[in-house]
């Protein structure tokens, strides 16, 4: 039943399922909450002509924005012929994939007349249909062209395994990572770190509505470490205000003026906590606050300065609406403003009772780093926050513009005709719709999230302002899925924080424990599990409205507070006495999708509440329900919707504290209430390729995690169609022999990265010591590890209208052409492009392009800009390809190929962290061989196996020999209880070595070798770290024109840098002549004059006969000297600190 399950959730669902987070919650912030943020944006009224007498205004001018539509991705060529843009069309001709965003602009004018101005005519014009500008679109999301189309994706160009999620900037793929941050609208309680705090412990609540139309609020109430003679009082910090405010003047403020009454609402019937308040209403009675007046009043008197409100009581009152936990109003909630009110009374008096109970040590401290605690915030909530920003941005500078229009004065002119303000013509040139397709494209470019001046400094957390967005991997197929699977914790990478990094136990199930990366990113970069999905906001009216079916007492007062709690998404709505009853319809909700099934319900007995989740960021898995010691039955279909109608139910990390899980199904007993579908299901995308890996050391999986990202293989299947700037593919790749279950559903078969190579584990010449493997010719020979490298050429023809150069495509002349390359053209065709198929070497010219000039004295006409091949190794023209890019110019796109053959120092490694390099290619008849005449591919070294434990390998060696001999594919699926022992009965029933020794001889002199050698097909990855791509050698090349010494880095043909070390090294051998020569002699040798009377830099011009020494005024006595160009500039810069270094002359 388990694999059934797994294969419904993944072969039904096709590989869109696998990036499913991100499509929905893009589809979410296109659907949903970009036409929100557009119509909940409050009007831009302008007033004019105000009357001297009444103080009125006589004209009201009103704008507001409806109706958001989108326009699929086009392409308007300059022809103005408009064609469907497709994705493959946007990668080659460097195209932003996106889709036109219109809305319709309702445009509402009041004339007031009358002696007081108190009545009005209206009239109203909607602009219906105009551009906002173009939106990125995601590839897969029901805004991508394919989706309109009835063919494959095949035929449409893409990959068919393509899990898309991604977008398409400026012809570049670039996926947003989901962030982590802390969970909003849920309560936390911190002990304060520093040691001279003014307060020991601290409760927060972010409330953030669910409307996202607004930043969070945070509240914060601290306990105060100062004693007012009757105990530490509370003081509570919200924003608009300069500084804290006592506790309890909230609460007066929310209208709870009765001490009994608060001292009730958070201790109920536990007298002996009722002291605790004391000092917090000593401290409001000081500052005389008894009434709602009173703390209105006070409130007023503390608002942060800039207000330049008339009446500050109602601020201070609007302020108490909308800033002070505005979270505790649904979407769409009618109650009244009491219901409200005392909603926000029960959850401050709940955040005193956690803090005071956590400070007096009853109750643990929260914990940032726990799953419960935590929300993942995937690219549709990242871009509503940035949309929501830029279009407050864009209101602001639409109203500035309209005043303009306003108080231009055409309108008014014989007949006012209001309505005349504003037409179609100077409607888009106050609608700046750059701003919004600017920086979409620029935060999708470059990952900054943030807009400046737009809200307050400290509006929303980290995550919601900071995306990730990063070019997607293209290097393997899984390494692509991993890539748009993946988390990111918003910490400093070189911060010394250890907890957010550790493996949390409440990540169990949704992260996966193995894959994360090695060195200053580990445990800060996550990917998620195999069959976790993130919940998307569904609104919390749904719940409301079930919960009104059950037996509950709603919230109208502070009356009504006995019985169990029942929250959603943070705020508690009712009280029930039938708990059981609700949370039953509640669940029932789910099972029948009345509720969304990510919904999380929990029912904690130890806290006697009912919790309703519906928010969105939660991580969520499927488990199957076990009822009466059994799980229930399997549904009819195979569809994934029947599963989750049956016996299957998602589950947050906040219902796994409430249930009770078995693992497998042999282990359920009459208290569990659920089932692990499969144990493998915790691991990651990566880790799920490692067979067995239940028997190896777990570096070693976190090793192969990272490496299997590097293993070449088929990255994609329209690989020949694509143009990506570097793409390795592996010559005919297998499929392993010992494959997980998982590589099945994963489309992993059809996409392999490797060979089952005959691997030998012995040492054999000595050259296969510290890591490295020795490798057979022959098997190189017949195209074992061979590849393909593919890079791209790319040029365009730019136009300077102020200069007047043009570039033009075409094979520079030498007589009549500056510059002309000392390189070979053999490959150019007079049209600048190169023949397909042709071969180019080193330094010939892949793209021929000229740059014209105005003819001078030498009789060139044109300048050479060719573009040249960089690589050392020959390539081969596979394919051109000329159009014309975004901005209208031509441009050239050449994609060469080369081969590349295993050679010494390439890298190799099996699934199990095992890595080499090569260390010498034996000719076949050298190798070891059977008596049967089998040799090796690989010889590995044996001491590679003790220390790290890598079972797993030895195993999936042994496991095979069996499916060669058998003829199957072997199941090597972690936690599937694969014993050795089974192993070893196996090879003896095939007449094999019980563990899969092998008697060898020696390929060189014949001779039979002592020992008995271990002998089996492995499967081995050939990794993108070659030789051809890092060798680096030079003699004269480029130098830096500050310092005059050579550059840096291979790809500018740098000098190799002898350091520090070296120097140290030289100087400890007495070396001086050669460490001259290492750090002058070949780097910056330069030849000055020096005044002999003061040893400071003179000018000195042989030539010119000019002697001149500016520091002393002698004009005789000057030496020349070889010295460091370095040393010349760093004794100038000396100079301009007013430090003088003198050169003293024997």
């Amino acid at each position: 039943m388990d694999w059934e399950a797994i294969r419904s959730f993944f072969v039904n669902q096709g590989p869109q399922k696998l990036v499913e987070h991100q499509i929905e919650s893009y589809e979410d912030f296109i659907r949903n909450k970009l036409p929100l943020i557009v119509s909940s944006t409050a009007p831009i009224v302008v007033w004019h002509e105000q009357d001297e007498v009444t103080k009125k205004y006589k004209y009201e001018f009103r704008l507001t924005f409806e109706n958001i539509t989108y326009i699929k991705p086009r392409i308007h060529e300059a022809t103005g012929r408009v064609k469907p843009m497709f994705p493959q069309e946007a990668r080659l001709r460097n195209f932003t994939y996106a889709a036109q965003m219109f809305a319709d602009v309702r445009f509402v004018t009041r004339m007031y007349a009358g002696e007081k101005l108190d009545t009005f005519t209206e009239q109203c014009r909607v602009f219906e249909g105009i551009s906002l500008g173009k939106i990125p679109v995601m590839l897969g999301s029901s805004l991508c062209i394919m989706k309109d189309y009835p063919m494959s994706y095949e035929e449409l160009g893409e990959c068919p395994n393509d899990p898309f999620g991604y977008f398409i900037i400026h012809g570049s793929e670039r996926t947003i990572l989901c962030q982590e941050k802390v969970a909003d609208n849920r309560i936390m309680v911190f002990a304060s770190k520093k040691t001279a705090a003014k307060y020991t412990h601290t409760v927060e609540l972010k409330s953030l509505h669910e409307s996202f139309t607004m930043p969070p609020k945070k509240l914060e109430i601290r306990l105060n470490t100062k004693f007012n003679g009757f105990g530490q009082p509370l003081t509570a910090c919200f924003p608009r205000f300069r500084e804290d405010i006592p506790v309890m003047v909230i609460f007066r403020a929310l209208g709870l003026e009765a001490d009994e009454d608060i001292v009730k609402l958070v201790w109920g019937t536990n007298v002996e906590q009722y002291e605790s308040l004391t000092a917090s209403f000593r401290e409001c009675s000081d500052i005389k606050v008894y009434s709602r007046d009173d703390a209105v009043e006070y409130l007023s008197h503390h608002l942060q300065y800039g207000t330049n409100m008339e009446d500050k009581k109602e601020y201070v009152r609007m302020l108490l609406e909308t800033e002070l936990l505005p979270h505790v109003k649904f979407g769409g909630d009618t109650a009244s403003k009491q219901t409200f009110e005392s909603r926000k009374c029960i959850l401050i008096s709940l955040m005193i009772k956690r803090l005071i109970l956590t400070a007096q040590g009853k109750i643990k401290l929260d914990d940032r780093d726990a799953y419960p605690n935590k929300r993942v915030v995937t690219t549709g909530a990242l871009l509503t926050h940035l949309f929501r920003q830029l279009f407050q941005k864009v209101c602001k500078d639409v109203r500035g513009k309209f005043v303009h229009e306003v108080n231009n004065d055409t309108w008014k002119k014989g007949e006012p005709r209001p309505l005349e303000v504003l037409n179609i013509n100077n409607l888009y040139k106050i609608l700046k719709v750059s701003t919004i397709e600017g920086k979409l494209k620029q935060a999708l470019a470059t990952g900054n999230f943030t807009v400046q001046g737009v809200g307050p400094a400290n509006a929303g957390s980290t995550a919601t302002k900071v995306g990730v967005s990063q070019v997607l991997n293209r290097l393997s197929y899984l390494a692509t899925v991993s890539h748009l699977r993946r988390i990111q914790t918003p910490v400093e990478k070189s911060g010394k924080l250890l907890a957010p990094r550790k493996l949390h136990g409440t990540s169990f199930g949704y992260v996966c424990p193995v894959e994360t990366p090695e060195g200053h990113s580990v445990g800060i970069v996550k990917a998620m599990s195999m069959m976790t999905s993130i919940s998307q906001h569904t609104p919390s009216m749904i719940v409301m409205r079930l919960i009104d079916t059950a037996d509950v007492d709603w919230i109208t007062d502070l009356n009504n507070n006995g019985g169990t709690p029942v929250s959603i998404n943070g705020v508690i709505v009712a009280y029930t006495q039938k708990p059981a009853l609700v949370f039953n319809i509640l669940k029932e909700a789910k099972r029948t999708f009345v509720l969304h099934p990510h919904s999380g319900i929990t029912w904690s007995v130890t806290k006697q509440d009912i919790s309703i989740e519906t928010d969105g960021g939660r991580i969520v898995r499927p488990l199957f329900k076990v009822k009466d010691g059994a799980i229930l039955p399997k549904p009819a279909s195979s569809d994934w919707n029947d599963w989750v109608k049956t016996n299957v139910e998602y589950i947050d990390s906040a219902e796994s504290d409430t249930i009770r899980v078995a693992m497998m199904p042999a282990e359920i007993t009459a208290q569990h209430t659920h089932c692990e579908i499969h144990p493998s299901l915790m691991l990651g995308h990566m880790a799920s390729t490692i067979p067995m890996s239940d028997h190896n050391q777990s570096p070693r999986n976190t090793y192969q995690s990272a490496m299997g990202k590097q293993a070449m293989g088929l990255y994609a299947k329209n690989y020949s169609k694509r143009l990506d700037k570097n793409g390795y593919v592996l010559c005919s790749p297998m499929r392993p022999f010992v494959e997980t279950r998982m590589m099945n559903v994963m489309k992993v078969q059809e996409m392999p990265f490797g060979y089952n190579a005959i691997v030998a584990i012995g040492i054999y010449s000595g050259y296969n010591q510290e890591d490295s493997v020795i490798l057979n010719k022959g098997a190189l020979d017949r195209g074992l590890f061979r590849s393909l490298y593919y890079t791209i050429y790319k040029d365009e023809e730019h136009r300077n209208v102020a200069s007047g150069k043009e570039e033009k495509f075409a094979k520079p002349r030498r007589e009549n052409t500056r510059g002309y390359k000392n390189s070979s053209y053999h490959a150019v065709q007079e049209n600048g492009m190169p023949a397909v198929n042709s071969i180019i070497q080193a330094n010939d010219i892949v793209i021929g392009k000229v740059t014209n000039l105005k003819q001078d004295s030498h009789g060139y006409s044109f300048r050479d800009s060719s573009t040249t091949h960089k690589g050392a190794e020959p390539c081969r023209v596979d394919g051109v390809w000329q159009d014309k890019n975004s901005d209208g110019y031509p441009f050239i796109k050449v994609r060469a190929v080369s081969e590349r053959v295993p050679e010494i120092g390439d890298k190799v490694s099996s699934r199990h962290g095992q890595k080499g390099t090569c260390g010498i290619i034996l000719n076949e008849e050298d190798m070891p061989y059977t008596a049967s005449g089998l040799r090796p591919d690989i010889i590995m070294n044996p001491h590679a196996v003790p220390s790290r434990m890598t079972i797993a390998q030895l195993m999936e060696t042994m496991f095979g020999k069996i499916c060669t001999e058998k003829g199957t594919m072997g199941d090597g699926t972690p936690y599937s209880h694969l014993k050795i022992e089974d192993l070893r009965k196996h090879m003896v029933e095939l007449g094999m070595h019980p563990y899969g020794n092998e008697i060898m001889y020696n390929g060189q002199t014949g001779e039979m070798m002592e020992a008995e050698i271990f002998m089996g097909p492995t499967f081995y990855q050939r990794l993108k770290h070659m030789v051809s791509d890092k060798i680096h050698s030079r003699n004269k090349g480029p130098i830096v024109s500050l310092t005059r010494q050579p550059c840096e880095g291979r790809s500018r043909d740098g000098g190799l840098r002898v350091g520090e070390m070296e120097r140290d090294c030289m100087l400890s051998h007495g070396t001086a002549m050669f460490t001259k020569e290492r750090l002058m002699d070949v780097s910056d040798p330069f030849n000055t004059g020096f005044c002999k009377n003061c040893g400071v830099l003179a000018v000195v011009n042989k030539e010119a006969s000019i002697y001149d020494c500016g520091t002393c005024g002698v004009q005789t006595e000057f030496e020349m000297k070889t010295i460091p160009y370095a040393m010349k500039l760093w004794c100038q810069e000396l100079e301009a600190m007013h430090i003088v270094p003198r050169l003293v002359f024997e």
